[in-house]
């Protein structure tokens, strides 16, 4: 039976960089997967940073498709905005092209073994300990492979999570349906800008990916979710028309595929570690898209788990992990909970405050300049996100009122 350092199971973001880690230490591993790649899978797509991909060596193939680098970001509340400059660049890939280099990435490792298209069935038990799987290919064959560890990097609804019965803390229902569809032909604003639309308490989310091409998404209301998938495209580009100017925008514009959604995503922390096997990615740590951090976590937990496995104290270094998972994530969490649960609560009066606010630059130039040292204190309980969203408010100065905050005269621009 074949012995390996560590079993994967899952090889997309998470999954496939954790193995290009632990490739670069000289572990052995299996990825195991039961999609063939290139594939798509339903993702926000967007990255705040590409650190992670320069320092898996990987960001120069991943940009090569064209991809735009995106460098500011827009907010709309009905008919006004607020834009400012992003403090470094962010991508949009494709799924099917991002997780595809980085499984490419990790065959390059004479330690890395790849299975598309298999499953696992099963784990291996002893003494209370995991010390392997059970997997079965396509054609039903079946084969068991020992391993020091096995970690689940298979999503939110995780087989390895249940089978090892992993407990769930900070746990909350799923909170709204999301929905995307991917098109060509949507006109771009003069420079590419993830825009992020606030509408009857929905959210519409606009990914510039390559030249030509865009992602739309849209979270709706849970009641609308079963009357709509009756005609997604239809009533997916209908709710979308009624967003600010996108009804022009989308004139003549085509979809790439199927309307592709969901009820709804969990939101929990799983149990980080156990006796032989660790989560990573969605299976240790699942919420909301709509604050777009979830490919940024999956690369920052695989990262730390790396770590811990190659350390000669790994049960040691399994407990910082899960300290150190939790510390970074915990923010963003409770930031997108929030997030999600305000949109309901926003009245009339609140909208029209903001509006009548964006459109007088004089206002926000009293405003925003205090907005620094509000967000300072504000944040002493968010590291994860003081540096951000200090940096963001900040930048704004506000030297750009004139550019970043206004009345929507010109949106061509």
């Amino acid at each position: 039976m074949k012995q390996y350092d560590v079993v994967i199971v899952g090889a997309r973001v998470a999954g496939s960089s954790l193995a290009i880690r632990l490739g670069q230490q000289g572990k052995s591993v299996l990825l195991i997967d039961k999609a063939s790649f290139p594939s798509d899978t339903l993702s926000t797509h967007h990255m705040s940073h590409t650190d992670y991909l320069e320092q898996l060596g990987v960001l120069e193939e991943v940009e090569a498709t064209g991809l735009r680098k995106i460098e500011r970001m827009r907010t709309y509340i009905g008919s006004a905005f607020v834009e400012g400059p992003r403090p470094n660049y962010t991508i949009i890939p494709r799924r099917d092209h991002l997780d595809y280099v980085l499984l490419q990435k990790a065959m390059q490792y004479d330690g890395v073994v790849v299975r598309e298209q298999h499953s696992v069935k099963s784990l291996l038990w002893d003494d209370g300990h995991v010390v392997g799987v059970e997997t079965e290919n396509k054609k039903g064959e079946q084969e068991q492979v020992r391993s020091s560890w096995v970690v689940g990097a298979d999503g939110k609804h995780s087989n390895i999570a249940k089978w090892v019965d992993a407990s769930e803390y900070e746990t909350h229902e799923p909170l709204r349906p999301v929905l995307y569809g991917y098109y060509r032909g949507i006109e771009p604003l003069s420079k590419p800008t993830t825009e992020i639309f606030l509408h009857e308490g929905r959210i519409g989310f606009y990914f510039p990916m390559e030249e030509g091409r865009d992602c739309l998404g849209l979270e709706i209301h849970p009641s609308e979710f079963k009357e709509m998938m009756k005609d997604p495209k239809a009533q997916f580009e209908a709710i979308y028309k009624e967003l600010y100017d996108m009804e022009r925008r989308m004139e003549g514009a085509e979809l790439e595929g199927k309307i592709i959604g969901t009820k709804g995503m969990p939101n929990h922390f799983r149990e980080a570690y156990g006796p032989g096997w660790a989560l990573v990615g969605d299976a240790g740590h699942s919420k909301d898209p709509s604050t777009g951090l979830g490919i940024n976590d999956a690369f920052m937990q695989s990262f730390l788990l790396a770590e811990a496995l190659t350390s000669e104290d790994v049960e040691g270094a399994l407990e910082a992990f899960r300290v150190k998972r939790d510390e970074q994530l915990l923010p963003g969490f409770k930031l997108t909970i929030d997030y999600i649960k305000s949109l309901r609560e926003w009245t009339m009066n609140e909208v029209a405050l903001f509006q009548t606010m964006a459109a007088n630059p004089m206002v926000w130039n009293k405003l925003v300049p205090r907005l620094a040292d509000h967000l300072k204190e504000d944040t002493k309980e968010m590291p994860l996100l003081h540096g951000s969203v200090l940096m963001e408010a900040e930048s704004f100065g506000y030297q750009e009122k004139q550019e970043s905050v206004r009345r929507l005269s010109k949106p061509n621009e």
